[in-house]
């Protein structure tokens, strides 16, 4: 893959309007949160990893293994690795798979479909979460063509089985009584030692994920604080970022409700002088008003003093109504000339 892409980025061509460098969006437990605000199609809550232990109702658990369930769950996680407590252990993982297998997306357009819809094959989503919402969001939309992005698992996925033998990875939901040979991806990871390259999958999705934040042209940040418990994946993003190849030209927006000092404390090495915003919601971020187009758009407007006409999302209704309106941005890309002009 790394081919593609070549070390004189960013690959704007002036003639067809297309920049070649990706995107790279990063999520958190927060982004899908947002997805469901008031919880997913039956109601079931989405948690974040302050509030996982009593949403997925294991304080009895917790407090036998002799930890106070209301500490980080990553670190209650840590310590009950060290000790070697396997049937704790087991028992966590299936209280995590159980919980977040069941959550299913609303019918109606979310924000993980306008965020699938938003990107090409030429960017990435990469994930922490374990919740099949983004997976159950591409699944619907891949009748479209070769025309979604890419997404790593850094943290593994309810929905994603493995065949460690082959190097294969499928949804989950798509495997039927043909899975043969294919395992649940990994999901847990003592915070102190997490070893991604003791797992030949997750060391992929690594890999993935690191050659595109190399690469990027423009990364976004939604619902993930990079927190200090997560030490290697932290240290694994600044270090491929710092070897950006665009890095004094890219751009890197970090979307997140938590109060902005907070933010950019988290966020301050990776913010390159003014390279960057900090925005509370999707609806003003570039995804949202240039969807399919924001390395373009943010290049135009930086290098060539051209900016592009917003060609923002609109909020519809209905999946239908969603399909409606991105097919004619789908018939320009295929016709390899992008023009910059609302297509609506």
């Amino acid at each position: 893959m790394a081919e593609q892409v070549k070390k004189t980025l960013p690959q704007l061509d002036i003639k067809t309007g297309i920049n070649h460098s990706p995107h790279v969006v990063i999520l958190g437990a927060g982004a899908s949160r947002a997805c469901c605000p008031i919880g997913d199609k039956n109601g079931q809550k989405l948690p974040v990893m302050s509030d996982l232990v009593v949403k997925l109702g294991i304080e009895d658990l917790i407090t036998e293994a002799g930890h106070d369930p209301a500490g980080n769950f990553e670190a209650i996680y840590s310590a009950i690795s060290a000790s070697e407590n396997k049937i704790v252990l087991e028992r966590l993982d299936d209280a995590v798979r159980r919980y977040f297998s069941a959550l299913v997306l609303p019918d109606e357009p979310s924000l993980y479909d306008y965020l699938v819809l938003s990107l090409r094959p030429k960017d990435l989503i990469v994930t922490f979460n374990w919740d099949p919402l983004l997976p159950q969001a591409y699944r619907r939309w891949r009748h479209l063509g070769n025309v979604l992005p890419q997404i790593a698992f850094l943290h593994g996925n309810v929905d994603i089985s493995v065949d460690i033998e082959t190097r294969r990875a499928r949804f989950t939901s798509d495997l039927g009584a043909s899975g043969e040979g294919f395992k649940p991806s990994r999901l847990l990871y003592p915070v102190a030692v997490k070893d991604y390259n003791s797992d030949p999958f997750t060391k992929d999705q690594w890999d993935l994920a690191l050659w595109h934040m190399r690469h990027a042209y423009y990364v976004t940040v939604y619902g993930y604080s990079a927190p200090q418990t997560d030490v290697e994946a932290r240290q694994l993003l600044l270090d491929a970022w710092k070897n950006n190849t665009t890095q004094t030209l890219a751009e890197f927006d970090v979307v997140d409700i938590a109060p902005r000092a907070a933010v950019e404390a988290s966020w301050s090495e990776f913010i390159v002088r003014t390279h960057g915003s900090i925005l509370d919601n999707f609806e003003h971020n570039i995804l949202k008003l240039h969807p399919r187009r924001s390395c373009e758009a943010f290049a135009f407007a930086t290098l060539q003093q051209a900016p592009w006409h917003e060609d923002p999302f609109p909020t519809v209704n209905t999946l239908e109504g969603l399909e409606d309106w991105v097919r004619p941005i789908l018939l320009e890309e295929g016709a390899g000339l992008l023009k910059g002009e609302p297509h609506h």
